[in-house]
């Protein structure tokens, strides 16, 4: 290359390298708020007191069921719904990437050959060939390609915390699915011994009719109470087999026989109640609080984009061509260009204006919608409080009406017994009491599903801590490389 050709190309990358010194004083046109909490004001405190204990790092650990625990870490595993907000993720963070990419020059490398016949005095041949380079930037002066590549990136970061919002509402998924397991193994095995209970009455009553002591009626009376009883297990044999099925389902793998699956009949006691930090804490602990947050962060950096748009463009190209009249030969000769344009938006029937105007549309829309979910998010805790305080008192008031069943009943045998009274009474007394049973037996499950659905309000940190699939390498890679955002404090 000759001296000359070098100088020219220096001095148009000095020219480019001093314009580039121009970006970090570049200035948004409007100002971008910094909105860290909703337009609503928090309560102080819930309307309901918690208690004393912190909810542990994983909040289904507090039911110390190592079952539950296996099936939670399996379907954040395996679960393909998630699977899916990782790839969303992915895509997500390639497309940061892709809007931040006009933040550096675009350098291509350019080749041609050519080849032509010259016919006059005789046919000559000559060839040229032509290696190059080309060199585009815009000036970002105002921040619209920057805004927008940070509008990306927090629609990234959204896009994160909604893969930990499916972690969160999976685990609780999972979490209710294995208590209905447990409810329904639990009510198999109370029905099952409410059955030996009437088979026992039955061979009583049968017993005493083969020695005139019963008539017929009574027989028969016995005998539909047992089948009544019985009854009851196909329906809870169905609930427990389905809800099998869909536990298999969640933990991202097919159904198996039911007879493989271990279940303990009976369901973990409640948890203490977990303390409670200030509503206001909500927006920092639940993931679908803080993507709201960072879509809307994103609405207002896209509104500054738009209003850049209004303004003028700088852009700067550069360009250096090698040229040879043979491919053998060194290519000896050159020429650079280097070339500016300035763009002035005058009249496009408003098009510019309108999209500022819908952008900013979007901003209020998000804040709304920012607001709405801080809302529901106060509203689910204390509807979670309010029914775990009036559910404590229903299964009172069950363990109290069981306590009377039993005296009931106890008080109706010694009367038929004795003759002072129908068999129908002691019937009535024993279907009242095995009611009350499998009443408590779901009441309990119930309440053990509130306390679930309180965890879950709250949010927590462990979901900050999910990685991709270990088993999806490529997606591993590709997400390795999100665009973290560091939001606001």
């Amino acid at each position: 290359m000759k001296r000359s050709g070098i100088a020219s190309t220096k001095r148009a990358l000095t020219a480019v390298v001093m314009t580039a010194g121009l970006v970090p004083a570049a200035c948004n046109p409007v100002e971008i708020p910094t909105r860290t909490m909703p337009e609503v004001v928090p309560p102080t405190t819930y309307t309901a007191s918690g208690g004393t204990v912190p909810p542990p790092f994983q909040w289904w650990t507090a039911f110390q069921d190592d079952a539950l625990n296996t099936h939670v870490s399996r379907a954040i595993e395996a679960n393909l719904d998630l699977r899916q907000s990782w790839a969303r993720l992915a895509q997500a963070t390639a497309q940061a990437r892709i809007a931040g990419a006009p933040l550096l020059p675009e350098v291509n490398l350019t080749s041609s050959a050519a080849r032509s016949r010259s016919d006059g005095g005789g046919i000559s041949y000559q060839s040229s060939w032509v290696v190059g380079f080309g060199l585009a930037w815009e000036v970002d002066l105002w921040r619209r390609i920057a805004n927008r590549a940070e509008a990306s990136a927090r629609a990234a970061a959204a896009t994160r915390q909604d893969v930990e919002n499916t972690a969160l509402v999976l685990s609780g998924t999972v979490t209710d699915t294995w208590f209905t397991v447990r409810e329904q193994a639990e009510l198999i095995a109370v029905i099952e011994s409410q059955v030996a209970l009437s088979e026992k009455l039955l061979e009583i009553i049968e017993y005493r009719y083969a020695n005139g002591l019963a008539d017929a009626l009574q027989v028969y009376q016995q005998r539909q109470q047992l089948e009544g009883v019985r009854a009851q297990l196909p329906p809870a044999r169905s609930s427990l087999e389905t809800s099998l099925n869909a536990l298999a389902v969640l933990q991202g793998t097919v159904p198996e026989d039911p007879a493989a699956v271990t279940v303990a009949p009976s369901l973990p006691p409640l948890p203490p109640l977990p303390e409670l930090a200030a509503p206001a804490d909500l927006v920092d602990a639940r993931p679908d609080l803080r993507a709201a947050r960072n879509r809307l962060a994103a609405a207002d950096l896209e509104v500054a984009a738009a209003v850049a748009d209004l303004l003028p463009t700088v852009s700067l190209s550069l360009g250096y061509d090698f040229n040879s009249n043979s491919f053998a030969d060194p290519f000896t000769s050159g020429v650079s260009s280097l070339g500016g344009s300035l763009l002035q938006p005058l009249f496009d029937n408003d098009r510019r204006g309108a999209e500022v105007v819908r952008r900013r549309a979007i901003v209020q829309e998000r804040l709304d919608a920012f607001s709405q979910a801080f809302l529901t998010a106060l509203r689910e805790v204390e509807d979670a409080l309010d029914r775990e305080r009036y559910q404590l008192e229903l299964l009172a008031e069950i363990k109290l009406q069981l306590d009377l069943a039993e005296k009931q009943l106890k008080a109706a045998t010694t009367s038929y017994a004795d003759g002072v009274a129908e068999y129908l009474d002691v019937i009535s007394a024993v279907q009242t009491q095995q009611s009350l049973q499998r009443q408590q037996v779901t009441a309990h499950k119930q309440l053990l599903a509130y306390r679930s659905t309180l965890y879950r309000a709250l949010g927590g940190a462990w979901m900050s801590q999910l990685e991709p699939p270990k088993t999806d390498a490529k997606l591993e890679a590709d997400v390795a490389q999100e665009v973290h955002v560091e939001e606001d404090a």
